[in-house]
């Protein structure tokens, strides 16, 4: 859940009389209706931001991996070369 002061934005959303009763319920000094939708919708929202910052990680360590592949192949042909200078000299 998002703590730092953000700007907000006035948006309408549209609710069952239920849900609204159900919010003015919890609703009271310092939780409005408006910080218990935007508490509801952060924890919504938090997994989805978590598995974005997941694949994010996942491919950045896809890449260096296949940097790390490149490399070794690279070694592994300038080995090849030694050996077969090698080979020839013996």
């Amino acid at each position: 859940m998002n703590t730092k002061k953000e700007k907000l934005i006035r948006t309408t959303i549209q609710l069952r009389s239920s849900q609204h009763k159900a919010l003015e319920n919890l609703s009271g000094p310092g939780k409005s209706i408006s910080n218990l939708v935007r508490t509801a919708v952060d924890i919504y929202l938090e997994p989805i931001h978590e598995q974005a910052h997941e694949d994010q990680k996942l491919d950045r360590m896809l890449e260096e991996a296949k940097d790390q592949i490149g490399k070794l192949q690279e070694d592994a042909y300038e080995m090849r070369d030694i050996f077969e200078d090698l080979k020839n000299k013996v």
